[in-house]
């Protein structure tokens, strides 16, 4: 995909959530749960207005990092995808909880129990999708940057900084694939447990791997 493709979905990823909660504001009570306890039960309600809250604080977010894509452009093209895929990766996540919450809101929901979709499943293979995108893209870095397993070791040279992407990529591709195996068959919240540690399991590897190729690998 060109980068002014990317940067379209990015935009138009980061500007959905406000979109939304304008779209469904008529038709919501004017009172609904705004906020749920780690059990899943609402805890406070308010204002329908309060969902504007989020989009708000997402938009100067998003523009802040739309200028640290900009800003990785001069480590590659390359560093500059990754940036703006994961900026359509993160967004929809945060469209998805919009979207989810509008819901909520609008069925009066007073525990999250009671919807069929749950909420942890979603974004947890969300996240699986996005670390395998990312996985995809890690052996393309050519050059040290910004982005991509980022070690004492695998900042050594050019050799050892494309032995290390590539690692990385399998690792974290791999993590990827448990965060979606977790997301359909753990229960809950219990789904991030076996994501974050399959990150770490991918970070320590990616860590002793970086270590092991700059002693191996031969002096530039």
């Amino acid at each position: 995909m060109r980068l002014k493709r990317l940067y379209a979905a990015m935009a138009l990823t980061m500007a959905l959530a406000l979109v939304l909660v304008l779209a469904a504001l008529p038709f919501l009570p004017e009172t609904i749960p705004v906020h749920y306890n780690g059990s899943g039960a609402v805890d406070r309600w308010g204002s329908k207005c309060e969902m504007l809250i989020f989009p708000g604080i997402l938009l100067p977010y998003g523009a802040l990092w739309l200028g640290t894509c900009r800003v990785s452009r001069e480590f590659g093209e390359i560093s500059e995808r990754i940036m703006a895929a994961a900026g359509i990766v993160q967004f929809a996540v945060f469209d998805f909880m919009t979207a989810y919450f509008l819901y909520a809101g609008f069925r009066r929901v007073e525990n999250l129990a009671a919807l069929p979709l749950d909420l942890h499943r979603l974004l947890c293979g969300v996240s699986g999708l996005g670390l395998i995108a990312l996985g995809n893209w890690m052996p393309k870095l050519k050059e040290p940057g910004p982005v991509g397993l980022r070690t004492p070791w695998s900042m050594k040279n050019g050799t050892v900084w494309r032995k290390c992407q590539r690692f990385g990529g399998w690792s974290f591709a791999a993590a990827g694939a448990c965060s979606i195996l977790a997301a359909a068959l753990a229960p809950g919240a219990w789904c991030w447990l076996w994501t974050v540690l399959a990150l770490a399991a991918a970070g320590i590897a990616g860590t002793v791997y970086s270590r092991h190729a700059a002693k191996t690998a031969p002096e530039d």
